[in-house]
């Protein structure tokens, strides 16, 4: 009888000792904190932001003076205008990539889905344009 008794009372205490461990783990998951995306993230910063930071380390880190800030201006606005070109140059190539594309998708779908197709696609460019709007908007505003 008292082998019984001393066997119930550590069952028991496995139980309870189980049930704290379980409870212990799952408040630790439930209390955990979750990451959240927020818009409170910083803008990406526009090219003048981002030439002007470059001239201040330049100045202040490699230590060069204002004739030669006129000079790496003139070096910066050369680079920009080639890239500008190599974007403008690409560009045609891209839309045509994107129409072949827009071409191969709508080979695979029936009428009713091409229709529903081409109305998606507007209303991705409209929000693409509101989106695009709203940016010059904000980048108007700084």
């Amino acid at each position: 009888m008292q082998r019984t008794r001393v066997s119930a009372g550590l069952y028991l205490l496995l139980v309870f000792a189980s049930g704290i461990l379980v409870g212990v783990v799952s408040h630790r998951l439930y209390v955990t904190n979750t990451v959240r995306a927020t818009s409170s993230v910083a803008a990406t910063p526009t090219s003048d932001e981002v030439r002007q930071k470059y001239l201040l380390e330049m100045r202040s880190k490699v230590g060069i003076n204002d004739t030669q800030i006129a000079e790496v201006n003139k070096i910066l606005d050369e680079t920009k205008r080639k890239f500008d070109e190599l974007h403008a140059s690409e560009k045609p190539q891209r839309d045509k990539i994107q129409q072949e594309q827009i071409d191969a998708i709508s080979a695979l779908l029936t009428p009713t889905e091409k229709v529903a197709y081409d109305n998606w696609r507007a209303e991705r460019a409209r929000q693409h344009a509101q989106a695009q709007q709203k940016r010059q908007q904000q980048q108007a505003k700084k």
